[in-house]
C-alpha cells in the first residue's frame, strides 16, 4: 500500500463506514444498482431507494455511477468483513448515500491536493479512460468484433495455448456464465452439474475458471498491497478486471459471485489481448486480422456511394512498400485509413504529471501518424498502383484503433503534433500536410459509425465539418456525430446481426 498521510486522513472516514459491512450484503446491493443502471433493471425490493433515483430525470447528484460502484467493490474487499451478520447494510439508503458520499469526498480531497493548472488535461485524460468505458454499456456490437478478430485459426491457437480453451469455447463459457449473472450475481458451485448435461467437460469449466476467476481471501490479499492512497487512489490496478468472478462462500453456499458482471464481458473480450499479445507470433496475426475485419465493416456499410480499395505492394526503385491499409473514396475526397491494434500502456492512463512514460508513449502515436503522410507523399508522386493522384481529391488521413485513446483536450494533441512535425521536417516533408491534410484518431467502434453515417453525407460534408473546425477536430468522433448528425446517428445499424444473432441462439439454450 502506497499512502499520503494527508489523503490518508480524508480515506479514514470511508474505511470505517466499509469496516461495519459485510461481503454477501454489500455484493448483493453492489449488483442490484449495476444492473439498474446499465440494464434498467428492477431493484430489489429488499434494498431501500431514495425516489429521486427511480424517477426524476436529472438524478446525476443522486445516482451512484458504474465507476463508483466498481471502486467501491474494490474498497470493500479490502475493509469489509467475512462475517455474514453486521450492524449496518448498504441496503438502508441512508448508510448507502453516507458511505458513496465518504468515497466522493475523498475523491475531492484528492482533487484538491493534486490538480492544479499544470496537469488538469492529464487528469481529464485519466477520467475518461475511468469513465468512457462504462458509459458504454455490453452489446452484441462490441462482443462480436472481438469474437471475429481473436477467431481466426493463429490467435485461435495461441488462445488455446494459453488458456487452454478455444475462441469458440471462451466465449460460449463467457456467455453462459455471462447470461446467469444478469439474474443473479452468484452461482451455486453445485449449480455447475447443469453444464455437464449439456457436454461441456469440467475440464473446460475449470479453465474458464482459472482465466477469469479468484478466491477472495488472493483478492483481498492483493488489492490491499496494490492501493494507493494518493492521487491514484481511484486509478490502481483492479484486480476484479482480470478475475471478476469471486470464489467464496456466499449466503452459506459456495459459490461464484460476479458482482459487477461487465468486467466478465470485458475480459472474455478486450482483456483477452492482454494474455496473448507477448507471444512472438501475435503482433502481426492480430494486426492482420483487424485489418481484414475493417474491411469487411467497409464492405458491409457500403451501399455503392462509396469505393474502397485494400492495401497493395509497390515498388520504389528497389523499396517494396505498402499502401495505407484501406483507401475508401467517392467523387471528391478519400479516407486513408491505417488500422492499428497498438494500445497505450496502463502508465499513460495513470499519470498525472507529465513525464518520459508519457511522451515515449505519444511519441509511438506520432510515429503511425508520420507513416501515414510518407505514404500519402508517395500517392502524390503518382506511386500508388491502383488509385491515381487527382489534385483536387481531399485526403483525409485516419488512423484507425481498436480501442479509444481518448487523446482529449488541446495539451497532449499539440505534443503528438509537434512530433510529427520534426519528423516530418527531419525528412524534408511539407509540415503544411499536417494543415491541408488533418489527420483523425478514429476507435473501430466509432468507425462503425462513421462508415455508415458517410454512405448519406458523403466523406467532404462529413470530415471537413471534423477536421478543419479548430474545436472539434479535438472531439471524439462519438461526441462530433451527436452534434452534427444526430439524425443520421440515429439510422446506424449493428453490421453483423444476423451472425450474431445466430451464435447468441445457440449459447442462449446453455445457461445455467
Amino acid at each position: 500500500m502506497v499512502q499520503n498521510q494527508n489523503i490518508f486522513q480524508a480515506y479514514k472516514p470511508l474505511r470505517n463506514n466499509l469496516k461495519k459491512l459485510c461481503l454477501d450484503d454489500s455484493f448483493f446491493v453492489i449488483w442490484n444498482f449495476v444492473q439498474y443502471l446499465q440494464f434498467e433493471r428492477e431493484i430489489d425490493k429488499t434494498i431501500e431507494v431514495n425516489p429521486r433515483l427511480l424517477h426524476l430525470k436529472d438524478t446525476r447528484s443522486w445516482r451512484p455511477h458504474e465507476w463508483e460502484l466498481e471502486l467501491l467493490t474494490k474498497e470493500i474487499i479490502i475493509n469489509s468483513q467475512d462475517t455474514h451478520f453486521t450492524s449496518k447494510s448498504l441496503k438502508k439508503w441512508s448508510y448507502f448515500s453516507n458511505t458513496l458520499n465518504k468515497l466522493r469526498h475523498l475523491c475531492n480531497e484528492i482533487a484538491k491536493t493534486f490538480i492544479d493548472k499544470n496537469n488538469v488535461t492529464n487528469e481529464l485524460n485519466r477520467i475518461a479512460f475511468r469513465q468512457f468505458h462504462w458509459q458504454l454499456r455490453p452489446s452484441k456490437d462490441f462482443f462480436f468484433r472481438y469474437n471475429k478478430i481473436f477467431n481466426v485459426p493463429t490467435l485461435n491457437n495461441l488462445v488455446k495455448k494459453i488458456i487452454g480453451l478455444t475462441v469458440n469455447e471462451l466465449y460460449f463459457l463467457g456467455l453462459a456464465f455471462g447470461g446467469a449473472y444478469l439474474k443473479k450475481p452468484e452461482i451455486t458451485v453445485s449449480h455447475l452439474d447443469k453444464f455437464y448435461i449439456n457436454k461441456i467437460g469440467f475440464s473446460k469449466i475449470s479453465r474458464f475458471l482459472e482465466f477469469t476467476s479468484k478466491d477472495i481471501t488472493f483478492l483481498k490479499a492483493n488489492m490491499t498491497v496494490e492501493q494507493e492512497i494518493n492521487d491514484k487512489f481511484e486509478y490502481s490496478y483492479n484486480y476484479l478486471r482480470a478475475y471478476p468472478i469471486i470464489r467464496m462462500i456466499y449466503r452459506n453456499e459456495k459459490s461464484l459471485v460476479c458482482p459487477l458482471p461487465t468486467l466478465l464481458f470485458w475480459r472474455i473480450t478486450s482483456g483477452l489481448y492482454y494474455e496473448i499479445c507477448k507471444e512472438k507470433v501475435f503482433g502481426v496475426n492480430f494486426g492482420n486480422s483487424f485489418q481484414k475485419y475493417v474491411g469487411e465493416v467497409i464492405e458491409k456499410a457500403n451501399n455503392k456511394t462509396i469505393n474502397y480499395i485494400k492495401e497493395e505492394e509497390y515498388h520504389v526503385y528497389k523499396n517494396r512498400k505498402d499502401t495505407v491499409d484501406w483507401i475508401v473514396y467517392d467523387r471528391d475526397s478519400a479516407l486513408f485509413i491505417e488500422c492499428k491494434t497498438k494500445r497505450m500502456i496502463l502508465p499513460i492512463k495513470l499519470q498525472l504529471n507529465e513525464n518520459s512514460i508519457i511522451k515515449k508513449e505519444l511519441d509511438k502515436m506520432a510515429e503511425i501518424i508520420f507513416q501515414i503522410y510518407k505514404s500519402i507523399d508517395d500517392y502524390r508522386k503518382n506511386l500508388y498502383p491502383s488509385f491515381k493522384y487527382e489534385q483536387n481529391r481531399q485526403i483525409h488521413p485516419l488512423i484507425l484503433t481498436l480501442e479509444n485513446w481518448f487523446l482529449i483536450g488541446n495539451k497532449r494533441l499539440d505534443i503528438v503534433n509537434e512530433m510529427v512535425a520534426k519528423k516530418l521536417s527531419n525528412k524534408d516533408l511539407p509540415l503544411d500536410y499536417l494543415y491541408k491534410m488533418p489527420y483523425s484518431i478514429c476507435s473501430m467502434e466509432e468507425f462503425e459509425n462513421v462508415i455508415q453515417i458517410i454512405q448519406v453525407t458523403g466523406i467532404k460534408e462529413f470530415m471537413s465539418k471534423k477536421v478543419f473546425d479548430k474545436e472539434k477536430n479535438t472531439w471524439a468522433f462519438d461526441t462530433f456525430i451527436i452534434y452534427e448528425f444526430p439524425n443520421e446517428r440515429r439510422k446506424h445499424k449493428f453490421l453483423f446481426r444476423d451472425e450474431a444473432d445466430k451464435i447468441f441462439r445457440t449459447i442462449s439454450k446453455y445457461t445455467f
